[in-house]
């Protein structure tokens, strides 16, 4: 597919989840973002703290990556087969998440947080993704080669890895708005990991 469409795609769920984040900010109490469904189950507040993690994780890499590739953009861009993978396992279907795991240690939230202070680190960390989508159009995204945070020997290309991080974002954006008492606005994206057309998205 073009290389614009795949990463207007990914930008578009990213400025949703970041205007969502801007509501939790200005609407929403402590209590209701720390509010659960059920023993042992995340609040708002740790799910954005989970994110937060992969975000510290992968900024440093991708803009180290990205500042040493030089610029080579691509017309067209595929996921491969794992990242399409990946990122069709991250997306809510039929107003559930999809494939469930525990969280790793390094991504696991601690259970009193600062509102404020995780809030406000994840909308930068939101419009940081929303810059590093749009300079990923001048770049190789196929050569660029991101280890991946919870088994780093494997790599995914850049493009991969970004759509892996939207679909990862979106799950767990619709398990906010579920906490929340809200609809969700399901994330569609084109993948084409072996020449075929494939559709992802949320069935909410």
């Amino acid at each position: 597919m073009q290389t614009a469409i795949f990463l207007g795609s990914l930008k578009d769920s990213s400025l949703q989840l970041l205007d969502f984040t801007n509501d939790l900010q200005q609407h929403y109490s402590r209590e209701a973002l720390e509010t659960t469904d059920g023993p042992g189950r995340w609040n708002c507040l740790q799910v954005l703290e989970h994110l937060n993690s992969y975000y510290r994780y992968y900024f440093p890499i991708i803009e180290q990556r990205m500042a040493s590739a030089g610029a080579q953009p691509l017309g067209e861009y595929n996921p491969g087969w794992l990242g399409a993978y990946l990122t069709r396992s991250m997306l809510p279907k039929n107003e559930a998440v999809g494939l469930k795991m525990k969280a790793f240690k390094d991504h696991s939230p601690a259970r009193d947080m600062n509102a404020a202070a995780v809030l406000a680190e994840f909308s930068s960390h939101q419009r940081r993704l929303l810059d590093t989508l749009d300079r990923a159009a001048g770049v190789d995204m196929k050569a660029i080669r991101i280890p991946i945070s919870i088994a780093r020997w494997i790599k995914l290309p850049l493009g991969d890895l970004l759509s892996f991080l939207v679909a990862h974002n979106e799950r767990h954006h619709f398990q906010m708005e579920k906490l929340l008492g809200l609809g969700h606005q399901p994330f569609a994206l084109e993948l084409h990991p072996s020449g075929g057309t494939r559709r992802v998205g949320s069935q909410a």
